[in-house]
């Protein structure tokens, strides 16, 4: 039984594979795996109390990963204190920072690994529970199912189908193993009629057509730039919310703005919902002054299939009525977002502002910026030169903030770059890091994520205020009803920089040739806009195929330097846990050893009498699994273990003497002799598997089968 079990959840936890970029995770998970069940089963070996089993592998899961992840926090490295605890909840703190940072499939870092190695122990401890203790190995297949469906539910289409089909034949295996009536081929009939018919029934049933409010539909997780690509790359559009504005004018609807380069990616900024800012009333759009002029808008939005938690709204909004529960907007980004609640179904109106900076005040705001705002110009310090010598080459000379942006916007809609949703697939990256940045300057083809991120990233090493928003285009114009609004689907989905002017606040530009439109103060082709004008070392930029050799030289990838750090931890902490184990597995061994030393010496001096010796005997047999009772005599146990004559008979005349008559014998010494050869002769007379149990789990260090011969 517990084989099947390790099979089982071996394979279905192998299926989570296709999260990850590497699998050296798995090895480590297997590895607790297998100490876990191993710890229960030989529990259950030498125990019939139902606790002990359980006990043991909650003991052994709680050591080793105290051992793999926190040895430094805990008494001989494997015995938890608070430091532990504290150190574990950090691990899951880091845990879900990395995985809403990453895209799938990820990097599976220590943090990941630590809750891997947590979880897949605590499954085999309750399918353990579940399929022996109670003996009901068929709702062992219920969290073997909760496993199989978490690629299902973490991202669509990726879910390995040969997993589900080896997972199935597992549980098929358990259950013949734990079946009291087995029918091993009906069982396998069943089984594999079952497991054809889900795989092969998809391909002839129809396709199933996701609603526009009642389906799973797109989901922005935390961090809704990661999905981004995927959702675009799509082939099925479905419709996401419908708008109506006032003034019959369409707007880009922001979710959320990424402020932090972390050099992996751009990130939202991690802050707790303040419960203060309600949406009844935003505070005034950082940055903006009364010169510039703004005319007031109404927006009323319809959600139907958004599973975010975030609220698209205009920027900047004033107000926000008609959304159920809380909702609450953070400051600097204006996102809208709530600690308990989505966006499906939400019906509501934003007022917000149109804001309608002139060329004249975005060229009069200089190259001056607030102290404040250092933290949106903050870039890594290994952040490859391709990319500030680029911005450097195209924009440097431009005399103020704006034209400089107006240069860099120009730079990838000149035509020299193309939009591309599967270029970055086929080039081989994928997202916003500044790697893939300089990629994306070699190869000149992506999406609006590499777009808008390139653009941040060198409007901030121009010392320009700079982020990334994530949203939805303005969408397609329709007509419900009479009533003229628009209608925004999963293609749709957009990400664009916003670069920030003292006096004007923070303005959108859209790098993104062929996506979007452009505001009258970043359209070239309106009077008053400067045109871009060639910096003298423009020439010196790099060309389309020219190599980029810094970028090649430094372009070492942070997951898998983070993956192969993590193997480096793990792997030493692996081996000094599998010497651990072999050492707690002795340990038994150790004490028994000992114990036959200690009376050898005390027989030697002459400090032992016939009844220890015989009691040592008895000791032997039990460790041989030999039918000796602490009720029977010592004749009786005697005739059971075959001392009827010989030195074991004189031994248990001897015995039979101290206890009953009171005498000694003359010379105790000579019982070492006995003992040794009486050991011999069982070791030789007994089975493989019951030499291997006594020497390595003697069981008299725990079940009493001997008494003392001497009366009361």
């Amino acid at each position: 039984m517990s084989l099947a079990l390790l099979l089982a959840i071996a394979v279905a936890t192998g299926g989570l594979h296709v999260l990850f970029t590497d699998q050296t995770w798995w090895l480590l998970v297997f590895f607790v795996l297998i100490a876990v069940l191993g710890a229960a089963a030989t529990a259950r070996a030498f125990s019939r109390r139902w606790f002990v089993p359980p006990a043991a592998a909650v003991a052994t899961l709680v050591g080793l990963v105290t051992l793999l992840f926190a040895p430094g926090t805990a008494l001989l490295a494997v015995i938890p204190t608070l430091d532990t605890i504290r150190a574990f909840g950090a691990l899951f703190a880091e845990a879900g920072t990395s995985i809403y940072r990453q895209s799938i499939p990820a990097n599976a870092d220590a943090p990941i690994v630590f809750v891997l190695c947590l979880g897949v122990g605590a499954l085999a401890l309750l399918c353990d529970v579940l399929a022996i203790t109670l003996a009901r190995p068929a709702l062992a297949g219920i969290p073997l199912l909760g496993v199989l469906a978490i690629p299902a539910v973490t991202a669509r289409d990726v879910t390995d189908l040969f997993v589900f089909a080896l997972c199935a034949a597992a549980f098929l295996v358990l259950l013949v193993v734990g079946g009291q009536q087995r029918q091993p081929g009906l069982a396998v009939g069943i089984g594999a009629a079952a497991i054809v018919g889900a795989l092969a029934l998809p391909l002839v049933l129809p396709a199933v057509v996701y609603s526009a409010a009642g389906s799973p539909g797109l989901s922005t997780g935390v961090n809704p730039v990661l999905g981004l690509g995927d959702d675009l790359r799509r082939s099925s559009e479905r419709e996401v919310l419908t708008y109506r504005t006032a003034s019959g004018e369409p707007h880009y609807l922001r979710l959320v703005s990424l402020e932090n380069f972390v050099g992996a990616q751009w990130e939202p900024t991690e802050q707790e919902i303040d419960r203060g800012n309600s949406i009844a009333d935003f505070a005034a759009p950082p940055g903006l002054s009364a010169e510039v002029p703004t005319a007031e808008e109404f927006t009323s939005i319809d959600i139907g299939n958004l599973s975010s938690r975030w609220l698209p709204v205009p920027y900047p909004p004033q107000s926000i009525e008609g959304v159920a529960r809380d909702w609450f907007w953070e400051p600097g980004g204006f996102s809208v977002s709530s600690p308990n609640d989505t966006a499906r179904g939400q019906d509501y109106v934003v007022e917000s502002l149109i804001v309608q900076p002139t060329p004249e005040q975005l060229l009069a705001a200089g190259t001056v910026v607030a102290a404040d705002f250092e933290k949106y110009r903050t870039l890594p310090e290994d952040l490859p030169t391709v990319i500030s010598e680029t911005a450097a080459s195209i924009a440097a000379t431009a005399p103020t903030n704006y034209e400089k942006a107006i240069v860099l916007q120009e730079f990838f809609r000149s035509g020299e770059f193309t939009y591309s949703e599967d270029a970055p697939v086929e080039g081989d990256f994928d997202g916003t890091g500044m790697d893939v940045v300089a990629t994306f300057l070699e190869l000149r083809s992506g999406y609006c994520v590499q777009f808008a991120s390139s653009m941040a990233v060198m409007a901030r090493s121009l010392d320009i205020p700079a982020r990334v928003v994530v949203g939805f285009l303005p969408g397609t114009p329709t007509t419900t009803g009479g009533a003229e609004g628009f209608t925004v689907t999963t293609h749709d989905l957009h990400a664009w920089p916003e670069l920030y002017f003292e006096g004007i606040g923070w303005a959108q530009f859209e790098p993104t040739p062929g996506r979007g439109s452009l505001g009258d103060y970043a359209d070239v082709s309106v009077e008053g806009v400067p045109a871009p004008v060639p910096s003298p070392a423009a020439s010196d930029a790099p060309s389309p195929s020219a190599p980029l050799d810094d970028a090649a030289d430094r372009g070492v990838d942070d997951n898998a330097a983070a993956a192969a750090s993590a193997t480096q931890t793990a792997l030493p902490r692996l081996l000094l846990a599998l010497l651990i184990v072999a050492g707690i597995s002795l340990l038994p061994a150790s004490v028994r050893l000992l114990q036959r030393m200690l009376l050898t010496r005390r027989l030697v001096a002459g400090a032992a009498t016939a009844i220890d010796a015989w009691d040592e005997v008895l000791r032997t047999a039990v460790d041989f699994r030999l039918p000796v009772a602490l009720t029977a005599t010592p004749r009786e146990n005697a005739a059971v273990i075959g001392a009827s004559g010989g030195a074991l008979a004189r031994l248990l005349s001897a015995v039979e003497h101290e206890g009953y008559a009171q005498t000694t014998i003359t010379d105790p010494g000579s019982l070492v002799s006995v003992l040794d050869g009486f050991r011999a002769d069982v070791r030789a007379g007994a089975s493989t598997r019951a030499g291997l149990l006594a020497s390595f789990y003697p069981a008299s260090l725990w079940r009493r089968s001997t008494r003392r011969a001497r009366p009361s």
